[in-house]
């Protein structure tokens, strides 16, 4: 397990995507490119207040306000990312699938009910649409725990492509803590993002690769 601690996630994003090149192991996926992945990551970001965006990022502003944009609006673009993630955070269906489930709303209610609960949580994964179609989320999981007039969110992702979608995902979800802070009357302290599978697409996304991180070609082969 790797585990990374920095202020900034600029600052862990070009950690990150370093150490992935450098020691991560070659492995193919199911839809038959080349990924370089690190099993079970763990970053703390310890200041999420720093926003500053990595000029090392290829995609830069305009992806992160995008990202952060649908996640907490539902808004959509042309640049629209993949998955509704704000679909899934804010209008989960309940167990009669017809009732809609604002989870956000639930965990401010549940820590300003009880602050020090440890059931302030978001789930994702719906397996009655997941386990049957090809493309599913990559976040799976959102927590809070609120101590004193500090809260601690943790995010965990089942898959994670660093070089081109970590930087936009964590930025926006900690704009999502600080939502979940300012509602609760406490300040987003630390944001903690867990990966079963952190990687990058090295055939894929090489010439992002040597634009941006070319002193790592030499662990390429």
């Amino acid at each position: 397990m790797k585990c990374i601690k920095k202020p900034s996630v600029a600052s862990a994003y070009e950690n990150l995507v370093e150490l992935i090149i450098k020691e991560g192991k070659d492995m193919i996926t199911e839809d038959n490119q080349r990924c370089r992945e690190l099993l079970n990551v763990a970053i703390e970001i310890t200041n999420p207040k720093l926003k500053t965006i990595s000029p090392k990022y290829p995609f830069g502003r305009k992806a992160i306000e995008s990202y952060t944009n649908q996640l907490l609006y539902g808004y959509k673009d042309e640049s629209d990312f993949v998955y509704n993630y704000f679909e899934r955070i804010r209008e989960y269906p309940s167990y009669d699938r017809k009732v809609k489930n604002d989870q956000i709303k639930y965990v401010i209610e549940k820590l300003n009910s009880n602050s020090t609960s440890r059931r302030a949580v978001v789930s994702l994964w719906n397996p009655f649409i997941d386990q049957d179609v090809k493309d599913v989320p990559c976040l799976q999981h959102i927590g809070f725990q609120k101590r004193e007039k500090n809260l601690h969110m943790s995010v965990l992702f089942r898959s994670n492509d660093i070089l081109l979608a970590f930087h936009s995902n964590a930025l926006g979800l900690i704009k999502l803590g600080e939502y979940v802070a300012e509602k609760t009357n406490s300040t987003l302290k630390t944001y903690t993002h867990f990966i079963y599978n952190a990687h990058i697409y090295i055939d894929r996304d090489i010439d992002y690769i040597k634009t941006y991180f070319s002193e790592c070609l030499k662990y390429i082969e």
